[in-house]
This record gives structure tokens, C-alpha cells and sequence, in this order.
């Protein structure tokens, strides 16, 4: 929809031309853009839940690396259909959102992080959700923006330094397995 401009360049005539609806109809299930970005970041949580499931499940391979293969997923977002925004995307939707309708996303970002940390095995009193969530976006925000909006980070290295990010986050993430108070 929003081509390679991301949801910075969406707009509502070209979403509701895409999915060839109306812009009436389109109110009719959303309040805004906004509201349509948010219920659309809802649903890529519930995928990405579904996706560590399933990586969890598999019979072959450690922990570590079900684990590491799960967040280089969420890294090759492009090429696995996950919505992940960059750096300027978020700070354009949170200031188009009232500190209201931004206070009603966060207990959904927090439920998010704590049934990633269930399903990690990672108990609530090893690590705050909110730390996860903030080293998780850390790791994808990197990633993810430095070629548009951190220049100086060295593009041509940020394979290898997302691959070192998810190795650190997962060997740190298998520390607290078990209950391990974080240091």
C-alpha cells in the first residue's frame, strides 16, 4: 500500500484505492489513519505471537537459536510482510495520536512483551517488559532507520552489527530463563 515509503508516505485515498473501498466505508471501521495504524500494529502483534509459537514449537534446534531465528524475522520484516516502522514513521504517528489514544496503545505493548517473555520462559521479576521491549526496539530501530535517518552509522555494516544485536539479546534473554534476577 504504502509502496517503499512506508506508512510515512500512506495516505487515505491510496490505502482505501488499494483495497478498493470507499473513504465513507473506510470510516465506517476506523476513526482515522491513525486509528487504522494502530489496530494494524494490534494485528502484527498477535502474528508475531503466532510466528514465536511456531518457531518455539519446532522439534529441531536449541532455544537459542529458535530465538535468534524469530527476531532475524522480525529484522527481514520486508521480506516476511511485518509491519515495522522506522524511526521517523513512529514519531509521525505519535504526534498525530492525543496522549489519550497513545495511553490506551501502551498496556497493549506491555501484554505483547509479557507473553513474548511466557513464551521465552523469561518470568516478569528477571526482567521488566518494558526493558524488553525497549532493547527489542532498539535492535529493529537500528536496523531499520539508520540508512534513512542515522547517517552515521555505516550502512554497508549493519548486517553483521543486527546479527551481533540479536546474538547479545539472546544470549542476555537466556540468562534470565529460569527466573535469574537481571543484573
Amino acid at each position: 500500500m504504502a509502496g517503499h515509503g512506508g506508512l510515512r508516505g500512506l495516505h487515505l485515498a491510496e490505502l482505501t484505492r488499494a483495497v478498493g473501498i470507499s473513504k465513507p466505508y473506510f470510516y465506517t471501521f476506523f476513526d482515522s489513519l491513525e486509528d487504522f495504524t494502530l489496530q494494524l500494529m494490534e494485528e502484527q502483534r498477535s502474528r508475531l505471537l503466532r510466528l514465536l509459537e511456531q518457531e518455539l514449537a519446532r522439534p529441531e534446534g536449541s532455544w537459542e537459536e529458535h530465538v535468534e531465528a524469530f527476531f532475524r524475522t522480525i529484522l527481514r520484516h520486508r521480506d516476511n510482510g511485518i509491519l515495522v516502522m522506522t524511526q521517523r514513521e513512529e514519531a509521525d504517528l505519535h504526534s498525530r495520536l492525543t496522549p489519550e489514544r497513545f495511553q490506551d496503545f501502551r498496556p497493549g505493548q506491555r501484554a505483547f512483551f509479557l507473553r513474548v517473555m511466557e513464551l521465552l520462559e523469561i518470568r516478569p521479576e528477571a526482567c521488566q517488559p518494558e526493558v524488553l521491549a525497549n532493547l527489542v526496539f532498539s535492535c529493529v530501530l537500528i536496523y531499520n532507520s539508520a540508512p534513512e535517518s542515522m547517517p552515521f552509522f555505516f550502512p554497508a555494516h549493519l548486517e553483521e552489527t543486527a546479527e551481533l544485536h540479536v546474538k547479545f539479546l539472546v544470549r542476555y534473554l537466556a540468562s534470565l530463563r529460569g527466573g535469574q534476577e537481571s543484573r
